[in-house]
């Protein structure tokens, strides 16, 4: 039996996992590309002088390397559980048959997506946390920054997770939660039992954007002084004036992690995948 052809409209239609499986089956050029593109900023690092250099004052020992990735990833772990709670609970009110907290969602959503993000960090780790703060009688310096900003990444990630999630629950056909409904379960059990398990895989691919997306903005925590990659090689540039060294080192660094988040994500996506879908 012949294999079905990319270019045979037709059959990939009668055949509803033809699509994924070839898909599947695709040489992934962007990897190649991507792969040389790092080799070639490695090389660069090993071999000239100046990016040596770069490379060893931004990290002096293997320590600070270790701890400055330890810190963008404490970052990103951290903030990226918190929103996806936070999450949750504001995509369950925002589709929600309760009119107060489907607004109050809304609200939420809407507001956070109309403020850049910087000045949203910005506002919460030196203006509300220090309001916090003395409203609870303990000094600001009992939150560092690293807290604040890691706060203010989740409420800022939360309102996009939230509209993720409502995605995924409106994606889940009604005649799943009728069937629940009729065997006599609760709103509440169709949607723990039911709605969430079917709408979380459909959810993956935009929660593992999320996700990646989240790691490179935590690069904005810098501006607070906290000591993660950004911020290392901001202070080697501001005293040796090695721009283009510091900050072709600092995107080395970056797409190696995203890389490796990127491919942990499209490796999991696949094994939770139904077949033929």
């Amino acid at each position: 039996m012949s294999s079905i052809s990319e270019h045979d409209p037709d059959l990939v239609a009668a055949h509803p996992g033809a699509a994924y499986k070839l898909e599947d089956r695709e040489f992934p050029w962007w990897l190649v590309g991507l792969l040389a593109i790092i080799a070639a900023m490695v090389l660069a690092i090993l071999f000239s002088e100046e990016y040596q250099q770069a490379f060893t004052r931004i990290f002096p020992v293997p320590l600070k390397l270790i701890e400055g990735v330890a810190m963008t990833l404490y970052l990103t772990l951290g903030s990226f559980i918190v929103a996806i709670f936070m999450g949750l609970f504001i995509g369950l009110a925002r589709v929600s048959k309760k009119t107060v907290a489907s607004n109050l969602a809304a609200l939420y959503i809407e507001f956070i997506r109309g403020i850049p993000m910087l000045v949203f960090l910005f506002t919460v780790a030196l203006v509300l946390v220090p309001d916090f703060a003395d409203l609870i009688n303990r000094p600001s310096r009992a939150f560092p920054m690293a807290v604040r900003g890691g706060f203010a990444l989740s409420l800022f990630y939360a309102a996009f997770i939230a509209e993720v999630f409502r995605a995924g629950i409106q994606s889940v056909p009604r005649e799943q939660s009728q069937a629940g409904t009729a065997l006599g379960l609760t709103d509440g059990q169709v949607m723990r039992k039911i709605v969430l398990p079917q709408a979380v895989r459909n959810m993956l691919p935009a929660l593992g954007n999320d996700l990646i997306s989240l790691m490179k903005d935590t690069s904005l925590v810098s501006v607070l002084a906290v000591r993660e990659l950004t911020q290392m090689a901001r202070l080697y540039s501001g005293t040796s004036f090695r721009f283009r060294e510091s900050f072709f080192v600092l995107m080395v660094i970056y797409v190696v992690l995203t890389l490796g988040l990127s491919l942990m994500l499209r490796w999991y996506e696949r094994k939770v995948a139904i077949p033929g879908y």
